[in-house]
């Protein structure tokens, strides 16, 4: 059992906490800047997702790891996670890759194969190829190109004479001393340049290579040169009209659907989109540290490329960074959604995690999706709406079992805040709501039209009447000229990025939607009454109690005009002088405009 005793004793120090059940297995592993506030986080009072709960029931011992800093405990919590595979954290259990070239550069007569198991074992890997085809067809090209091994390591050490490709050129058999290392190396460090996409570098060595043979009179090794220097710039001429496009760049998109989040990942090389693979997998309790995690894990096995970017900001982005550039030995960016460029291709990615539903079982979507605490049944949205400053209102629209409830809209009239503050706006209609007896039940879901200052208001009215109320905005993205919605969740720093086709997004969007229509249409109807209203009451004879009358009787000046004397002194209370006063009236008024 964890006690506050327990817990106020542990280090205030950076480190690496694991919970255990009562049979001492390791069940999660976690990281911390504070080992002691990260642990007491877990057994705080108030709401916690249902991950997050069944893990607590289950842990009766905390053992800790004291690092020398985050980035030591970065790298030792992924490998424990990788040595005790703990039923709680992210555990990559797929193991499919995409097809490589692997050249050993760390063997003195290196080669040339194709692989799918990338190791940290010296050598260089080119990659990855989503079709084995296109990694052979490389491989074949290379091949025709340039001289070297292709046996197994195993044969290569037992060979005692040339084998038949020495006798075409197409291995200068190193099995036998045939070329000397430097030699060899020098056919190596080309292909190297070749793989890596350096080859203006490389066409130019060849250039001078040729000239220098052709000086020299060595008219046969200049043939083979000139020969390999057009293969190469054949091959140039047929990629260069991708590499001015981009770098090589994996795009990550994230979404949690409780109890799992869904991955998927757009693969770019030379800015071309080449693949896209999905992974599905169980998250842990803390969103950011699952998702360093799995990436720790995916690029501890496959190549790095030169930027990363994630749809998801994670706390341990600093660390993440550098332990890539050290195992690539190269840069590498990683880059997170609120940096600048990244809102397209993000958006990109998150549309490709939809998939194809039928038989959406909505409310449930809505609980797994947006992090709710039960699936709602009962959804009320709420909107403001003024015009110039004048006339404010909000407005609340309600749907139960996804079908409007128009019989429980209601109009507020703003009473207190100011017209130019919507967030003050906000909170006084929520406010006057859930003080009124009369408009009853709470509902099990708000949607605010705002972001995260409404979102913020709405959150404080309801956490000062200690009412646990999951609330959500829709808003706008801060690229207006986009006019794209958002979604904003409470204590997220940035919007929830949904599909477009994601039927709980297109739910959400329609309601607001109507929402907004309601908000309009009563906001017009009461500017015409407040109109109608400030016209009448200037009338000789007319008071607020004949008023209340005629305006019960006639929705408009129009219909007052075309109703006339007889209609008008026919109400309960005019006389007929009176009546023929209003009518009067409206015919000054309106020869005067």
């Amino acid at each position: 059992m964890i006690t506050e005793e327990y817990i106020a004793n542990l280090p205030d120090s950076p480190g690496v906490y694991m919970f255990k059940d009562e049979g001492k297995n390791i069940i999660y592993v976690g990281k911390a800047r504070s080992i002691k506030d990260r642990v007491r986080s877990y057994f705080r009072k108030g709401y916690k997702d249902e991950k997050t709960e069944r893990l607590l029931r289950k842990v009766e011992d905390v053992s800790i790891v004291l690092t020398g800093n985050e980035k030591e405990a970065f790298l030792l919590e992924n490998n424990l996670i990788k040595e005790h595979q703990p039923r709680y954290n992210i555990n990559l259990k797929d193991d499919k890759t995409y097809v490589s070239l692997r050249l050993s550069v760390q063997d003195r007569f290196p080669s040339l194969t194709i692989t799918r198991k990338i190791k940290d074992d010296g050598a260089l890997y080119f990659g990855p190829h989503p079709h084995a085809k296109d990694a052979k067809d490389l491989l074949k090209v290379v091949q025709a190109i340039y001289p070297m091994r292709r046996c197994r390591d195993s044969v290569f050490r037992a060979r005692t004479r040339p084998c038949i490709l020495a006798g075409i050129d197409k291995c200068p058999a190193p099995c036998v001393d045939e070329i000397d290392e430097k030699a060899y190396r020098a056919i190596v460090d080309e292909i190297a340049d070749f793989l890596s996409g350096r080859n203006e570098k490389l066409l130019k060595k060849l250039e001078e290579q040729i000239e220098e043979a052709a000086r020299t009179w060595n008219f046969e090794e200049a043939r083979v040169k000139k020969e390999k220097y057009l293969a190469i710039k054949r091959l140039v001429e047929k990629q260069h009209v991708h590499e001015h496009m981009g770098i090589n760049r994996d795009v990550w998109g994230f979404l949690t659907e409780e109890p799992r989040v869904k991955v998927v990942l757009l693969s770019f090389r030379r800015g071309v989109l080449i693949s896209k693979r999905l992974f599905k997998e169980a998250a842990g309790p803390d969103l950011g540290d699952s998702l360093s995690s799995f990436l720790f894990q995916y690029y501890a096995t496959r190549p790095i490329p030169d930027e990363i970017v994630l749809s998801e900001e994670i706390e341990d982005k600093p660390y993440l960074q550098q332990y890539l550039k050290e195992k690539k030995k190269g840069q590498v960016r990683v880059h997170g959604p609120s940096d600048a460029g990244s809102a397209d291709i993000i958006r990109l990615a998150v549309e490709n995690l939809h998939e194809v539903e039928t038989a959406v079982d909505l409310p449930d979507a809505f609980r797994r999706m947006l992090h709710l605490s039960k699936a709602p049944e009962r959804i009320e949205i709420y909107d403001n709406s003024h015009s110039h400053g004048q006339s404010p209102s909000g407005t609340m629209v309600v749907f139960e079992g996804g079908k409007a409830k128009k019989n429980d809209y209601r109009v507020f009239h703003i009473r207190e805040a100011s017209p130019e503050d919507d967030v003050a706006m906000m909170a006084e209609v929520l406010r006057r709501r859930v003080n009124d007896e009369k408009i009853r039940p709470y509902p099990d879901l708000v949607v605010i039209d705002g972001g995260k200052a409404q979102l913020a208001a709405a959150l404080s009215v309801f956490k000062s009447r200690a009412l646990p109320m999951d609330v959500i905005g829709i808003a706008k993205g801060e690229r207006r000229k986009r006019m794209e919605d958002v979604l904003y969740l409470p204590f997220r720093k940035n919007p929830l990025l949904l599909p477009k086709s994601s039927p709980v997004f297109k739910e959400i969007v329609r309601m607001r939607d109507e929402a907004h229509r309601f908000a309009v249409s009563s906001h017009r109807r009461w500017k015409r009454r407040e109109d109608l209203t400030s016209g009448l009451a200037e009338i000789k004879g007319v008071g607020k109690k004949r008023l209340t009358a005629l305006l019960a009787q006639f929705p408009s000046i129009a219909a007052i005009r075309e109703a006339g004397v007889d209609a008008i002194a026919a109400i309960p209370g005019f006389t007929r002088n009176v009546a023929e006063e209003i009518v009067r009236t409206i015919a000054e008024k309106e020869g005067e405009a």
